[in-house]
Parts: C-alpha cells; sequence; structure tokens
C-alpha cells in the first residue's frame, strides 16, 4: 500500500473520529480534496446537502445556491488549497437559505499535508452549523425587541455579517434605495443614527444568544 494511499486512510479515520464530536455540537463536517471534490461528509452534512439549506452538490463540488454566497465560497475554497489563506488558516463565511434570515456558517481551513503531498494542494476542511436549528437564535429576539418587520431583520442580519449596501440589494433581491429606505426604518425603531450603531446593537445579540 502506498503512502499516499496510507495517508489519506488514516486523514479518514481521524474524520470519522472528529465527526462524532462535531455531532455533540451541532455541527457538521466535510472534507474537499485539492481538486474541490467532496471526498469525506459526516452524516449531518449529507442532510444538510439533501434538505436544500442553501448548501448543495454539483458534479462532486461543494457550491453555494445564491450567487453571491457561492463566489466567497469557491475563493475561500481555493484559497485554502492553494495555501492562500494566512491569518490562522481559516476563513469563516455565511450562506444564506431562502428566506436569508437564519444562515448556515461556514468554517473552512486548510488540512496540511506533507512536503511529499504538495504538489496538488491541500485537502480542506469544512465544518458547517446550521444556525436555523439554534432555537434561541439571536434574530427571534431582536426581531421582537424592536418590532421589526421580516424584511427588515433580514437586511440587519446581513449587515451584521458586514456585507455591503450592493450585496444587500442582491442578496434581498432589491434595489439599493430601497435597502437604504429599511435602514431608515430601522434606525427609527431601534433607535440608532448610523449604520455602525446598528450593526453593533446587533452584534450584541449575536454574542448573546
Amino acid at each position: 500500500m502506498s503512502d499516499t494511499l496510507l495517508n489519506t486512510n488514516q486523514q479518514l479515520w481521524q474524520a470519522k473520529l472528529l465527526e462524532q464530536g462535531l455531532e455533540q455540537l451541532g455541527q457538521a463536517m466535510l472534507i474537499v480534496s485539492c481538486r474541490g471534490e467532496v471526498v469525506f461528509s459526516s452524516k449531518a452534512a449529507e442532510a444538510i446537502l439533501a434538505a436544500d439549506r442553501g448548501l448543495g452538490l454539483q458534479q462532486g463540488k461543494l457550491v453555494a445556491d445564491l450567487p453571491a454566497d457561492n463566489q466567497r465560497l469557491q475563493q475561500a475554497l481555493e484559497s485554502a488549497t492553494k495555501e492562500l489563506l494566512v491569518t490562522g488558516n481559516v476563513f469563516n463565511l455565511y450562506v444564506h437559505r431562502n428566506d436569508y434570515i437564519r444562515p448556515i456558517s461556514l468554517t473552512i481551513s486548510k488540512m496540511v499535508k506533507s512536503e511529499a503531498e504538495r504538489r496538488q494542494g491541500h485537502h480542506v476542511l469544512v465544518l458547517i452549523k446550521d444556525l436555523n436549528l439554534n432555537q434561541e437564535f439571536w434574530a427571534d429576539r431582536l426581531r421582537e425587541e424592536y418590532r421589526l418587520s421580516p424584511r427588515e431583520m433580514q437586511c440587519v442580519s446581513l449587515l451584521s455579517e458586514g456585507r455591503d449596501l450592493k450585496d444587500v440589494a442582491e442578496l434581498m433581491t432589491i434595489g439599493i434605495e430601497t435597502v437604504r429606505q429599511y435602514i431608515k426604518n430601522i434606525y427609527k425603531k431601534m433607535g440608532v443614527h448610523k449604520q455602525h450603531e446598528l450593526v453593533s446593537l446587533a452584534l450584541e445579540y449575536r454574542r448573546n444568544r
């Protein structure tokens, strides 16, 4: 048996152990090869992919439903594979579903290979957390506290993820001027006057969920 095959089998065995621990934390896991193909998925990950929750597989590759999210996802996977990640070798992003309010959280990191195996790049570990499964999710409390409409809450959620107005408009399928009007309404309801104040308040609810 070749060293490469032994290393691959060892990685998959380690992935199985990790899977058991992650399931206890309500997280799912995928391993993406240096060629961009999903080579391992936990049972929880398979359930998420099968449920059409913003993520799916196309020709064996992980993709997000929304173009903006998919662009970020592919860039993150490529960066991890080609060692372009430099800050802790970890990339975090959100993938949205049809309602957008409760996204899927992805944590992407490279799986370091030995020098002899690096010609094709690194495998990538993708941890998935479906925030919809958290019944105490911060958006429910924030929306109820300030009597925000579902669309206003959607806007707040996207802004709190660091999205700019163009991204928010694209993800909500509305014009930028409509986004600005939503923001004005939100300011009034939440008692803030600037976007950074709005985001700071929303992040407080995220941290204390």
